[in-house]
């Protein structure tokens, strides 16, 4: 009688969960795996009217340059940052203050180092140094109608 006892007390509900098999399995991989995300970049222009003087002229190039990583899908969406809604869509109308973008990359230092031999900092637009980058997660997207 008494093993009785003992034998339901180690098959209580609270003695059998130690058995139970764990919800996760630990791993010992040391290495993180990348993946690409999408990262939000904002390029702020230098200061003073010569930044927008410079940006006007290399503009086209800019466009020609950024083609190849629009086309290979590591550029989702690009454009300029203004100060002012202008009175229209033509850019020497603009009051721009830098540029935003966002770009498909496994870390922010590989967004920043698809920049960093743009026109718009050979040519003193961006105010690279500045840069803000931050992984972005996109809760829905729609084309200006």
């Amino acid at each position: 009688m008494a093993s009785r006892i003992a034998t339901r007390r180690l098959l209580s509900p609270f003695s059998r969960a130690q058995f139970q098999r764990p919800s996760f399995i630990r791993t010992m991989a040391t290495s993180e795996v990348r993946r690409a995300y999408e990262f939000l970049v904002i390029l702020p222009d230098k200061p003073g009217p010569e930044a927008r003087k410079r940006r006007l002229e290399v503009r086209a190039q800019h466009f020609k340059d950024m083609t190849p990583t629009l086309e290979g899908g590591k550029l989702k969406m690009g454009g300029a940052i203004l100060h002012d809604v202008p009175v229209n869509d033509e850019a020497e109308n603009m009051d721009f203050a830098g540029s935003v973008m966002i770009l498909v990359a496994e870390s922010a230092e590989e967004a920043k180092n698809m920049l960093k031999d743009d026109i718009y900092v050979k040519a003193d637009v961006w105010d690279f140094e500045k840069t803000q980058i931050y992984p972005l997660k996109c809760g829905f997207r729609f084309p200006l109608q």
